[in-house]
């Protein structure tokens, strides 16, 4: 972080600085736009996966054998940031925030089971990561979580919550919600939650569905999703009019409109776009990292 945001200033949050600078147009959505499913846009995308698939073959036979599509999603996104740091800010309370770290919520199934709930995990990242980085602390998050070392926290405190009287339960939640509003939610509680990040991203084609696109939560505030849907085959005319066959990786994304602009929302994801169609770029540190408005 530079030093200009180091010092935590009056109605600014342990996990984002309050942006003081921008329109006053973005100022004042929060208070018209009250909730996230007022204000939660998507949009369905696309992505050919040839070059992905080219360099994940030669990976491989380096011997990073489980490194996979979704390392390269997630690396993608983290270098957006980079160079769009608007992207990482939330709304909460009505004020607009930068959220001091990039935290990503991985959103996973388990064994397919009717009864057993989609599995989470956070994992922190710095904007100037590699893909190998991104590689190996999803990796040793995972391993956490296999070993149940720190990451089952989720579904202990969920156990726990759901053997209290309903009435109880009720109050518990609208106490965490008014805490989080005024920004006063510890830290070892956003730290476990799924509803506090950057984003949250999911790989729908790893279930055999296409890509989806999620609503926005009260609780929280977790202003992006990013849905990966599986690979598809299409068989396409090129230019001197022959049939090739193309592989392409469908996505959705939902956001909070009150983040950013959607001119400003474009150019981020042609940054995204740009990085899955050249892998290579994410082996090497970004030169320049952006920061956020004051």
């Amino acid at each position: 972080m530079a030093e200009q945001y180091a010092r935590r200033r009056l109605t600014d949050r342990r996990d984002g600085r309050r942006l003081r600078t921008i329109s006053p147009v973005f100022q004042l959505t929060p208070f018209m736009l009250r909730d996230p499913s007022d204000a939660v846009c998507s949009f369905t995308d696309q992505a050919e996966v040839s070059a992905i698939e080219t360099w994940l073959r030669a990976r491989r036979r380096e011997g990073n054998e489980d490194i996979s599509l979704i390392h390269i999603v997630i690396a993608a996104y983290v270098r957006m940031l980079a160079n769009r740091p608007a992207m990482n800010r939330f709304v909460q309370g009505r004020f607009l925030y930068a959220r001091h770290r990039i935290d990503v919520v991985l959103s996973y199934g388990r064994t397919g089971g009717a009864n057993e709930g989609a599995q989470t995990v956070t994992v922190r990242f710095q904007p100037t990561d590699t893909v190998y980085d991104v590689y190996r602390k999803i990796n040793t998050q995972l391993d956490n979580m296999k070993a149940d070392e720190s990451a089952g926290r989720t579904e202990r405190v969920a156990a726990t919550l759901v053997k209290t009287p309903r009435f109880v339960l009720r109050a518990a939640m609208a106490i965490i919600r008014w805490l989080d509003y005024h920004g006063w939610l510890r830290e070892r509680w956003t730290d476990w939650s799924p509803f506090h990040g950057t984003a949250v991203i999911s790989d729908e084609g790893a279930c055999h569905l296409p890509s989806i696109a999620r609503s926005m939560n009260r609780m929280g505030c977790m202003p992006v999703s990013l849905s990966v849907g599986r690979i598809r085959s299409a068989v396409e005319l090129d230019k001197s009019g022959e049939l090739h066959e193309r592989k392409y990786m469908d996505y959705t994304v939902s956001y909070d409109s009150r983040i950013a602009d959607n001119t400003y929302i474009g150019s981020a994801f042609r940054y995204f776009r740009y990085y899955l169609a050249n892998p290579t770029e994410l082996e090497k540190v970004p030169d320049r990292v952006n920061e956020d408005s004051l």
